[in-house]
């Protein structure tokens, strides 16, 4: 039941009854509206009436702002479905760059404009923030995008507003420049180079190398994780560090496991580094850091490596050798530009390195795979002109 009361002055009240509490008594839903005539009021009213039963309508005092949506959105959605580095990624983004320009916004006041106006002001010189000069990654930009639509999408799903603005926004492009990668001539003279070096970090190196795993995921590996008869090693989880929580442990970024054969040479490593791993130990004994796991590359207290500080000295390491520097995560693309140059096939590449299917290696790799066929191609080219 619904009905219309005339208040003077082209105001209206709007009411819709939605039931009857256990004293019989109605239930009430109000709205005040302002309207040129009856007629008029009437379609508001049936417009009001459509939005309660379809659960688009929101009392006033339902309405927040993006400020006091934030911690709702923090403790009841992003700590249960983010990872950490993404959650720590997106908090900083909202403190730093969306709530101190939309945070006194209504959510329902925010339209598709101020996320097209956001991303386009991102774009511009001036909006980094560690004072260098330059613009933001394409990257950055994309990441600032998707911390600002999982905001707005979580408010549309609990229904506190009728759309998410985010979506009709063009998310800016995010491919990041081509990665540079070894040449196998490169990667002799790397083997050399890494020769007289410790062997903690010559395994480190080879290991990225020979199986492609992220910085994470080399500094998570654990002593059970290597089966040295089968001459494996199995990826599971990896290692994060969190903003005043320190180093944590996760699981790989898409989530799957993986077993990956190694080669013999790196297992000999391996077997002389866990001799020595227990050896100190059995030192420390009660010192222990992590009395429940035990790294292969953690300190002499059992604490795993920082994954940034894998980076770190690969940085000073070429430099110092006077060597070409790419990523260490380049090692990654490294590996699987070699195995491709190889002939190995793209689905034992795409679980080698955990990709979460054969299509996001097909997409990342397909200029090389391209290369590689028309190498092979080539073959065929030499077998015909034989039989001429």
């Amino acid at each position: 039941m619904a009905n219309v009361e005339n208040r003077g002055n082209g105001s209206y009240r709007l009411t819709v009854i939605l039931g009857y509490d256990e004293k019989g008594t109605p239930i009430r839903e109000r709205k005040t509206v302002k309207a040129k005539n009856m007629k008029e009021a009437k379609k508001l009213l049936t417009l009001f009436e459509a939005e309660i039963l379809t659960g688009e309508y929101f009392k006033a005092e339902d309405k927040m702002t993006l400020n006091n949506f934030f911690p709702q959105w923090l403790e009841k959605h992003a700590k249960d479905t983010l990872s950490p580095d993404t959650l720590q990624n997106y908090i900083s983004i909202l403190q730093k760059r969306i709530l101190p320009k939309y945070g006194h916004f209504k959510l329902e006041d925010i339209k598709t404009i101020h996320v097209v106006n956001f991303i386009n002001d991102l774009k511009k010189n001036g909006q980094r923030l560690d004072g260098k000069d330059g613009k933001l990654s394409a990257s950055s930009v994309l990441n600032c995008y998707k911390a600002f639509n999982n905001v707005l999408s979580c408010a549309y799903r609990w229904k506190l507003i009728k759309e998410n603005p985010a979506i009709g926004a063009k998310p800016p492009n995010g491919k990041a420049k081509k990665s540079e990668v070894y040449s196998k001539e490169e990667l002799s003279q790397l083997m050399q180079l890494l020769d007289d070096k410790p062997l903690f970090w010559k395994t480190l190196i080879l290991l990225a190398i020979s199986t492609g795993a992220r910085e994470g995921e080399i500094a998570g590996l654990e002593w059970k994780h290597v089966d040295f008869e089968k001459g494996t090693i199995r990826i599971e989880q990896a290692i994060t560090e969190i903003k005043g929580k320190g180093v944590q442990i996760k699981g790989t970024k898409t989530g799957k496991e993986r077993t990956v054969s190694v080669p013999e040479k790196l297992l000999e490593m391996l077997k002389k580094m866990e001799l020595t791993s227990r050896q100190d130990k059995w030192k420390v004994r009660d010192l222990w850091e992590w009395p429940d796991h035990f790294f292969i590359f953690g300190n002499e207290f059992g604490k795993p490596i920082r994954p940034d500080s894998i980076g770190q000295w690969w940085r000073r390491f070429t430099k110092k050798n006077d060597f070409k520097h790419i990523r260490f995560h380049d090692l990654r693309h490294t590996s699987a530009t070699l195995l491709i140059n190889e002939g190995v096939h793209a689905k034992v590449i795409s679980e080698r390195l955990g990709h979460a299917d054969i299509s996001t290696t097909m997409n990342i790799y397909g200029h090389v795979l391209e290369e590689a066929d028309k190498t092979a191609a080539s073959h065929f080219e030499l077998f015909f002109k034989k039989m001429n």
